[in-house]
């Protein structure tokens, strides 16, 4: 008997595959990655390969198993690693923890289309000063 497609969605249908992180991996909540390192690849388009920076993740598995796929960067995307991360190099940014999430918002060729955005891990410290080492902290007025 032949199988009944006719209520799937076209998603369903012909399910997209990939070998890079997608907005379905991730959901709008996000998960936390830490930076492994970049590396240029070629990447297989519409028009042929074309050269993009990859961004690698040092965890492997998402906590259902699922494995964490490397991401494709955009002009945005890499300069959010930088204001989230403070770091102002890639090597900079190595070890260092983001939140990579499904922006509903995101457009792509004129239409709303969600996508792969990155921020800042909540409940981060800031980073405090160091005091001076010349102070004499034996008295303190209050």
């Amino acid at each position: 008997m032949a199988e009944n497609l006719n209520g799937m969605n076209f998603n369903d249908l012909v399910p997209k595959v990939s070998q890079y992180l997608s907005k379905e991996d991730v959901g709008e909540e996000g998960v936390i990655l830490t930076i492994r390192g970049f590396k240029r690849e070629a990447v297989k388009g519409d028009d042929g390969d074309e050269e993009k920076i990859i961004l690698h993740f040092k965890e492997p598995t998402f906590a259902d198993g699922g494995i964490i796929k490397p991401m494709i960067l955009n002009r945005t995307n890499s300069q959010l690693i930088g204001v989230c991360t403070g770091a102002a190099t890639a090597g900079e940014a190595i070890g260092k923890q983001i939140v990579v999430f499904n922006d509903p918002t995101v457009g792509f060729g004129g239409k709303i289309t969600g996508g792969l955005r990155i921020r800042k891990v909540q409940g981060q410290p800031k980073t405090a000063a160091k005091a001076p080492q010349d102070i004499d902290d034996s008295y303190v007025p209050f």
